[in-house]
């Protein structure tokens, strides 16, 4: 057996019903907005005066151990108006200033006939060939095509953008189970990201595996191998509908309020079947928009926006916090040294 075929059957018996964000490891990241910055630096003193007074040694009522200062994964309510706040610190509120078009390509990636640049094209085969290798598929599986897509085969990149490599496959090859594959291929691509950090021109590289015909949404795909464009980019700037992403952008921190406040109040099971919804719900308007309207429409620019202020990582924090609180069992008494009730627990006679 093959060390893909080994890989392959552990994964079909034991991962693959977990969705990918469940396999990515969940960061609690550093603070970025002066809000949670403030909250962050006044944290420990505020729970030091809270739980930190009395005699106790061990501080903190009943607990038998010393309790931490440091703050927990958590995340701060964001209704409406902080909703707003961060959009501006990122700059994607009304006029969706990172979305506005250029005249041009980026220079360090294209040249001005508008292919790409070759030796960016050359390590770009080499990374994509590098992963292909790492995943150790079987021999009848080759690389049919190498592309190149994102907001950096378009006119509207930024500082930010990154370089999505997609490795397209047949699918076939593999298993008939196509939603399978595509899970593995997610969990090795996740490992792979998550493992390098490398720079093109000091934009960040990402791999991908797609399977042959996949559709794409993308007004911008560049296949590397055949040096040619499979989808040009146009340079007219989209007209966007800022009052309607507005809309659902405040419509979906809305719901996260809720989500929380049924979290806060121990609701676990409740918090954790609302945090599934969601995401769901977000997955399914980000597809029917790209469908429609494409990467430029109302609901796909409202997830990006979401993603991109953190509000789709509060969500996954409380389904995984929720999961965890509601398999729990605290353990609040002890009785390891009091031994009236080791004898009341155990029958004994004292």
């Amino acid at each position: 057996m093959s060390e893909f075929e080994k890989d392959w059957k552990y994964w079909k018996e034991n991962i693959s019903t977990l969705q990918e964000d469940e396999i990515e490891e969940v960061k609690d990241p550093l603070p970025q907005s002066p809000f949670q910055k403030a909250l962050f630096k006044k944290h420990p003193k505020d729970k030091k005066e809270l739980i930190g007074q009395g005699g106790s040694k061990y501080k903190g009522g009943p607990y038998k151990f010393k309790v931490s200062y440091k703050r927990s994964k958590s995340a701060p309510p964001i209704g409406e108006s902080q909703i707003k706040k961060l959009l501006k610190e990122f700059q994607v509120m009304y006029d969706f200033s990172d979305l506005n078009m250029k005249d041009h390509l980026n220079h360090d990636i294209w040249n001005d006939q508008g292919y790409i640049r070759d030796e960016v094209g050359s390590k770009l085969i080499e990374i994509a060939e590098d992963f292909f290798e790492s995943l150790k598929l079987p021999e009848n599986v080759k690389i049919l095509d190498i592309k190149f897509t994102g907001s950096l085969a378009n006119y509207n990149w930024t500082t930010n953008s990154d370089i999505d490599l997609h490795l397209v496959i047949d699918f076939s090859k593999i298993s008939n189970d196509r939603e399978m594959i595509r899970d593995y291929m997610n969990a090795k691509k996740s490992v792979w990201n998550e493992r390098h950090d490398i720079k093109m021109k000091g934009f960040e590289v990402e791999v991908y595996v797609e399977n042959i015909n996949e559709v794409h949404y993308s007004s911008g795909v560049y296949s590397i191998l055949n040096n040619e464009w499979l989808v040009k980019p146009n340079p007219k700037k989209p007209v966007i509908d800022d009052a309607e992403v507005m809309k659902k952008i405040n419509s979906v921190g809305q719901k996260v309020d809720k989500l929380l406040d049924t979290f806060a109040r121990g609701q676990y099971e409740g918090s954790y079947l609302e945090a599934e919804g969601l995401l769901d719900k977000l997955k399914r308007m980000r597809t029917a928009g790209l469908v429609k309207g494409g990467e430029f429409s109302v609901e796909n620019l409202a997830y990006k926006a979401l993603r991109r202020i953190g509000i789709i990582d509060q969500i996954f924090d409380v389904k995984y916090d929720s999961y965890d609180k509601k398999m729990s069992i605290d353990s609040i008494t002890t009785y390891a040294n009091n031994p009236v009730k080791q004898g009341q627990i155990s029958g004994g006679n004292l």
